[in-house]
């Protein structure tokens, strides 16, 4: 089996079709379907099977497809570890961090490394923490920050950050912010919400619970951070959970946590990495100045 024929067909079932695979992959589609043919053969199975729409692995082409991308992580990782033989770091890191810490946690970090000079280049991805775990583990990051979930998969190794509270906020001069008011007087105001999978609706839906009533109606649900809707938020009666990291931040300009019967809520943030994965020295470089600029940011001491 060649590496080139695995690397075509692992894009071949992730595109689901052979004419968009071969135009993403920059070659014809006879030569894509030579590949797949060559690990046919090798083999002695059938991968691919074809379907109304195009291909679709059969259970072994789901199998070898699983191997794909164990190998392409490898690949990937044994050219991070020569070019850091050659030249003492990596020079690219993909990180991938919540929305919520960006300002306070990314920004001063990348700020580190662009003050070392121009060696080091970062790809980003902002996300919510479930697509940021499954990014991490397809070999699409190599960190992601993220919240820290009640068991850490085996594949992830993770050095716990510290402490990220939520609140219920509205914008200053909400009704509610005029005299006391119950969890009933909440639940009747329309809300910004990301998914039910989210941490931060989970939260929201079993305050309701607990005072035995139904969770509010989501007047807009986005898989996006709230904190990205702050403007509609400024300018309505819109309710929504954010970060304090956002409420502090430019997004919660002209925006108050509401008080108790409002809770907070407490979740851990964490830094996370494949355990399989090559640790390269800008690797270690770049989890050590997290940990002080998180380390810094609850102090509220500037990091070194």
């Amino acid at each position: 089996m060649q590496l080139k024929d695995m690397y075509w067909f692992r894009q071949a079932v992730e595109a689901g079709n052979l004419h968009s695979a071969a135009d993403a992959l920059g070659i014809t589609q006879p030569a894509l379907s030579k590949a797949v043919q060559r690990l046919e053969r090798a083999l002695g199975v059938r991968l691919l099977e074809r379907t109304p729409r195009g291909v679709a692995p059969t259970a072994i082409g789901q199998a070898l497809h699983a191997r794909a991308l164990l190998l392409g992580q490898w690949v990937d990782d044994t050219r991070h570890q020569i070019q850091d033989l050659k030249t003492g770091q990596s020079g690219e890191l993909r990180v991938g961090t919540v929305p919520a810490i960006v300002e306070s946690v990314m920004t001063p970090v990348l700020s580190h490394f662009l003050a070392q000079g121009p060696a080091v280049r970062f790809q980003t991805s902002v996300q919510l923490t479930g697509v940021l775990m499954q990014q991490l583990e397809n070999g699409e990051l190599d960190f992601a920050i993220a919240a820290v979930p009640a068991q850490v998969p085996a594949a992830f190794s993770c050095t716990v950050l510290g402490k990220q509270n939520s609140y219920v906020v509205v914008r200053k001069g909400h009704p509610l912010l005029r005299g006391r008011f119950t969890v009933a007087d909440m639940a009747a105001q329309p809300w910004v919400l990301p998914p039910s999978n989210i941490a931060l609706r989970a939260w929201v839906e079993a305050l309701f619970r607990e005072h035995g009533m139904e969770a509010p109606r989501a007047f807009l649900q986005s898989d996006a951070s709230p904190a990205a809707f702050a403007p509609l938020v400024r300018a309505s009666n819109l309710l929504t959970v954010m970060t304090a990291d956002s409420l502090s931040g430019l997004q919660g300009a002209g925006l108050a946590a509401l008080p108790a019967p409002a809770p907070v809520w407490t979740l851990q943030l964490g830094l996370f990495w494949r355990r399989s994965a090559y640790f390269s020295s800008l690797m270690k470089q770049f989890r050590e100045q997290v940990v002080q600029v998180f380390r810094a940011r609850e102090t509220g001491r500037p990091a070194r």
